[in-house]
């Protein structure tokens, strides 16, 4: 082996880094597996002629690759002996360059005892994520209100906090943040909006779709053909993460977050990472700070950096958003509604509560009346 090359990042991000010609590990550990094979039925049926030094030949020659890469899908799509022994596979193989990405830590520690630093034969590359920056910022204060109508409480609390992370001095740790309020109000679209603004896609795990028991090993990580949170975050594309409906997840799991939230360190069963520089958003749908403490407790409450709690929507503010949704649903459409159809869509506001509602009303309009311009041949 000449060379090692590990990535952490993206698959996005890696695609652009792999080589154009290689052999993938899924390959080579399947040759492996063929050739062992070979051999058991060989020595079973032993030829008794010429043709046997050939055949011993073929049977002992190891599979070979001058450049062998495994992509972040791969580990979990082998025997688990392949990675808890890795450096005996690599003994079975002829490789010249490895190129990983985002590699269990058993691999990473088995490459280190096998070549130390003073070898010069491990390159560890991490993907550089984007961060506010001061010209963000300006457009964040410019343009937030024109996509989440009616928090611009929420817009000047977070400012001060999006200002510090300008400060590298200050990015030794992520910011983490509670987003509350009552569902359909701006919560997940402010971290949508962050994360567009600074350039990525967001990252968000939905904590209400597991149960307990899926939701024990996606923490603290378990077979290695599983999902896991460390591997989500290891392949994620920004450094904007999303944890919606974070008080879904049952308190005895809090504790896997307190060093993420302390330290921006995250370690489980199977994986290692730093998150120092990113931002982290949960949100909850309690409204008081009491009934926060009383669900969530003292000790993941303490961690958050700032609780923003988000206003319910005014009549004003549901009125703008109802016009703001008309109009786009309405060039999907290719319609034009008349006056008389948007007043009595304003006075339904005063029924609704969230923005998921305004927009399922208007669509449910809006497809009644292409469906009855199609009935009338329109």
């Amino acid at each position: 082996m000449n060379k090692v090359k590990i990535y952490y990042g993206s698959k996005k991000w890696f695609d652009k880094n792999r080589p154009s010609t290689y052999r993938n590990l899924t390959e080579v550990v399947n040759e492996l597996d063929e050739q062992k094979r070979k051999n058991i039925m060989f020595i079973a049926n032993m030829p008794k002629n010429n043709e046997s030094d050939k055949m011993v030949e073929d049977i002992t020659k190891k599979p070979s690759a001058d450049i062998l890469v495994a992509d972040e899908g791969e580990y979990s799509g082998v025997q688990e002996h392949v990675i808890m022994n890795f450096a005996n596979f690599l003994g079975e193989i002829d490789v010249n360059t490895l190129i990983l990405q985002n590699p269990p830590k058993q691999i990473r520690n088995q490459l280190e005892i096998l070549y130390p630093k003073e070898k010069n034969i491990i390159k560890i590359e991490y993907e550089k994520y984007n961060h506010i920056t001061p010209r963000k910022l300006k457009e964040f204060n410019q343009l937030y209100d024109e996509h989440i109508v009616g928090q611009n409480v929420v817009k000047k609390e977070l400012l001060p906090l999006l200002y510090s992370r300008t400060i590298s001095a200050n990015r030794n740790k992520p910011l983490v943040l509670l987003f509350c309020g009552k569902p359909g109000i701006g919560k997940t679209e402010t971290a949508k909006y962050l994360a567009e603004l600074i350039g990525g896609k967001l990252f968000r795990q939905q904590f209400s779709m597991f149960q307990n028991n899926q939701f024990s090993n996606y923490l603290f990580g378990g077979n290695h053909h599983e999902k896991s949170f460390a591997k989500d975050l290891l392949g994620r594309e920004s450094d904007v993460i999303l944890l919606d409906e974070f008080d879904k997840a049952n308190p005895i799991f809090h504790s896997a977050f307190y060093q993420l939230f302390d330290d921006g360190i995250y370690e489980d069963t199977n994986y290692y990472l730093e998150l120092k520089n990113a931002i982290i958003i949960c949100t909850t749908n309690y409204t008081s700070r009491e009934e926060i403490i009383k669900n969530l407790g003292e000790a993941i409450f303490n961690r958050f950096n700032a609780v923003i709690y988000f206003e319910e929507l005014s009549i004003e503010s549901k009125v703008h958003i109802c016009d703001l949704v008309v109009e786009e649903i309405g060039k999907k459409y290719k319609i034009t509604v008349d006056s008389e159809i948007i007043e009595r869509l304003h006075a339904k506001m005063e029924l609704l509560e969230s923005v998921r509602e305004i927009r399922n009303l208007i669509e449910k309009v809006f497809a009644t009346i292409a469906f009855e311009n199609s009935l009338s041949g329109k």
